[in-house]
């Protein structure tokens, strides 16, 4: 048989076995089709701590609050965690606005406390608005942020802020979705204002409202934002003012400029307590004869 007589007569056969349903030539033409899988090769994921800690109610007691923020990458890819900031509407934004704060990474939240100086790699805002707390983190890693809010003189008393902290772990093209907490910024009612009266800038005299207090309460006149640093000696209600020269505002405090008075009761060891019962400013300048003191600003 010639070689190509075979040729003909096994294309013929093969033909013949594919109309035929031969389970072999099945099996033949089968096996040329394609087969396919895949893999998980992970899943990213975001955890937010400490935000319920920061809830704070400033006063003249209360003039800064330090707290730690823990971000989780709960998922397990690596990746970085970034924050946004946001203030819940219905609350106050300009209260958000005026409360200043700084963050920076510790080592963990025993590391952040109030005495704690602020560290490298740190990012200063306001409520309102914070750069991120950038971070980049291994699967399951967590990272502590340690934030430190003041409030200004220009944040609005008797005011609530909800703030919300948003976090996300990004990687690569992934995402983990926002996951959030909030916590509320409060002031307390305003204090009533101090009547002052100039005398030719040689000192000021401010004085309190007449209360229902016994009068032999004591009271203290105390300088600065935080309101900490005595500035004339304690008077009793029966007298009613305090007499503030320039010579009284230690440098500390101030060498030009406003600053804040605030008087206080007195506990029975000549201690200030947390009852402020007004509040008011007076500003140190130069005159021709040397420091000088005036109301207001």
């Amino acid at each position: 048989m010639s070689r190509r007589l075979r040729t003909v007569l096994a294309g013929l056969l093969a033909l013949a076995f594919v109309v035929g349903g031969s389970s072999a030539a099945w099996a033949l033409w089968s096996a040329t089709g394609t087969t396919a899988s895949s893999v998980t090769i992970g899943k990213t994921g975001a955890s937010l701590n400490g935000t319920s800690d920061m809830t704070t109610t400033f006063s003249s007691s209360v003039t800064s609050t330090t707290k730690p923020l823990t971000l989780t990458n709960a998922g397990s890819l690596a990746g970085t965690a970034t924050t946004t900031v946001s203030v819940v509407s219905g609350s106050s934004t300009a209260l958000a606005q005026a409360v200043s704060v700084v963050a920076w990474p510790v080592t963990g939240t025993a590391a952040c406390t109030a005495s704690t100086s602020v560290g490298t790699g740190s990012v200063s805002g306001t409520w309102a608005s914070l750069p991120s707390l950038t971070t980049k983190l291994a699967a399951g890693a967590s990272a502590v942020w340690c934030t430190r809010s003041t409030p200004s003189s220009s944040a609005p008393a008797s005011s609530t802020a909800n703030v919300n902290v948003n976090l996300t772990v990004t990687a690569g093209t992934w995402s983990s979705g926002v996951v959030s907490g909030g916590f509320y910024l409060n002031t307390s009612a305003a204090a009533p204002a101090l009547t002052c009266t100039d005398h030719s800038g040689n000192y000021v005299e401010v004085a309190w409202a007449t209360s229902s207090r016994p009068k032999d309460t004591w009271y203290g006149a105390y300088a600065g934002r935080d309101a900490s640093t005595m500035v004339a000696p304690k008077q009793q209600d029966y007298y009613g003012r305090f007499t503030i020269a320039p010579s009284q505002i230690p440098a500390s405090v101030a060498t030009s400029g406003p600053v804040l008075i605030t008087v206080k009761i007195l506990d029975s060891a000549g201690n200030p307590t947390s009852t402020v019962v007004g509040t008011g400013q007076i500003t140190l300048f130069t005159q021709n004869d040397g420091a000088a003191v005036r109301c207001g600003a």
